[in-house]
């Protein structure tokens, strides 16, 4: 039987952390993973998917370089290369892990792992079972893309898996499902002049946002070509040879060449021993302290398997806090401050409380329409809100609509997490002329002093 300080399920992004950074701390880590490692976010989701995206949106303004004076015209699509591109960037980064994790001096064990004690994890590899003791175990195991029961089984339905994977592009696309990860798609096949249709079933996309959002992914979709059914049911898929038909709740009838089901994620929790060791679940998932503890002394849990929100920089972040806990270190996190970021075009970020969300708050914004790189960039439908405590002026919460909004949010993310106020944001040199620049400019408006507004 072999023998670890730390052992981790699953080579994600919170597990790989976890693993590299409790060999930092000094102690000898082992990671089994069934699978690649790099998790879902770097093989089949994140990675993949801005990778598609960027190239689509490359194209798209290439279709309309019009606008800047560019003659562009007869530019094509070649889709086996377009997707060979995407397989060599996450073949490329999955190769980073790896030689991290050897240079680390992390063993990685391939098979499936299970807990058989609180101190034990059972692997079972291709040719045989091993046992390893553990001084602690992390858990990592990360979650799989829903799949509807009404959902045929047919080469033509996918979830994001298979759509990030494929060696082709579709030549029509029906996606169902109008969240952040719908949207993305809907996004890279519409710009890419596949004809496109969103079902989703509540009465906006991405209603975890702030209505804002909603409305100008809503429109930016339109404006790309993609069909928006948004507050419609899907009752009916049905799938032959050459294509596969929807119907909807309200009597629409919508057929394409394949269909991919967006409509969320499950956590990996079944089958790897927790219930025999009796490790606590709430709602499905992992129940965790800010020391990423599961009740069971010695067994921590990370990332989607602990958390209801999905993000691999979450993922990565809890398993610093446990490896580092796990190898006699302590570490806190509440959690509190988690950015999240819909790479539509614009870009959509959000940050803490929603203006709707908040007691005592005031909210003040500022649009693109009033910034000069906005128009430089021809980007001008976006917009940055603040909300923030009436009387202090501490930021509470924050949405970022434009070009690189997943890269401003984190000066808002750095605000919230040392106690910072609109007045320290606003009196803060930003560089001239940015994106970033819209911050200040929203925490002026804020305090009853903006530069570049009339009110």
């Amino acid at each position: 039987m072999s023998t670890y300080d730390v052992v981790i399920l699953g080579g994600g992004p919170g597990g790989y952390a976890a693993a590299l950074r409790a060999a930092m701390r000094g102690a000898k880590v082992c990671c089994v993973e069934i699978n690649q490692l790099g998790g879902t976010c770097l093989n089949v989701g994140c990675i993949p998917t801005k990778a598609m995206l960027h190239a689509s949106e490359i194209f798209y303004q290439t279709n309309h370089a019009s606008d800047f004076g560019l003659n562009c015209s007869g530019s094509t699509v070649d889709a086996p290369a377009y997707m060979s591109r995407v397989a060599k960037v996450v073949a490329g980064l999955r190769k980073g892990v790896e030689g991290l994790l050897k240079a680390r001096k992390v063993d990685v064990i391939r098979g499936k792992g299970r807990l058989t004690a609180a101190d034990t994890v059972s692997v079972e590899t291709d040719d045989r079972t091993e046992q390893i003791k553990a001084g602690a175990i992390i858990i990592a195991t990360g979650s799989r893309p829903l799949r509807p029961d009404f959902l045929p089984d047919s080469p033509r339905i996918m979830t994001t898996n298979e759509a990030t994977t494929a060696e082709n592009l579709p030549e029509s696309v029906i996606i169902i499902g109008g969240g952040v990860i719908g949207c993305e798609f809907a996004t890279v096949y519409s710009e890419l002049g596949i004809e496109t249709t969103v079902i989703e079933m509540l009465d906006r996309l991405v209603a975890n946002l702030d209505p804002d959002a909603s409305k100008i992914i809503a429109r930016s979709l339109k404006k790309r070509g993609a069909t928006v059914l948004a507050g419609s049911k899907t009752v009916s898929v049905k799938a032959n040879d050459s294509s596969v038909v929807v119907e909807t709740e309200d009597g629409k009838t919508i057929e394409a060449a394949c269909v991919i089901a967006a409509v969320g994620r499950k956590a990996n929790i079944e089958n790897i021993g927790i219930e025999d060791i009796g490790v606590e679940l709430d709602g499905g998932i992992i129940r965790v302290d800010d020391r990423c503890r599961t009740n069971v002394e010695g067994v921590y849990a990370v990332g989607d398997v602990a958390e209801a929100r999905q993000y691999a920089h979450l993922a990565t972040r809890m398993g610093i806090v446990a490896a580092d806990n796990a190898a006699g270190h302590e570490s806190r996190d509440d959690r509190t401050v988690v950015p999240a970021g819909d790479y539509t075009h614009p870009d959509v970020a959000a940050v803490g409380l929603t203006e709707k969300q908040g007691e005592n708050v005031r909210v003040a914004a500022f649009g693109l329409r009033a910034s000069g790189i906005a128009h430089a960039y021809g980007e001008i439908d976006g917009q940055v809100k603040i909300v923030a405590d009436t009387e202090t002026g501490k930021v509470l919460g924050s949405l970022v609509i434009g070009p690189h909004a997943t890269d401003v949010i984190a000066e808002i993310a750095l605000a919230m997490r040392n106690g910072l106020t609109v007045e320290n944001i606003a009196e803060t040199i930003h560089a001239h002329p940015t994106f970033a620049e819209a911050v200040a400019e929203a925490s002026e408006t804020w305090l009853g002093l903006p530069l570049h507004t009339l009110r």
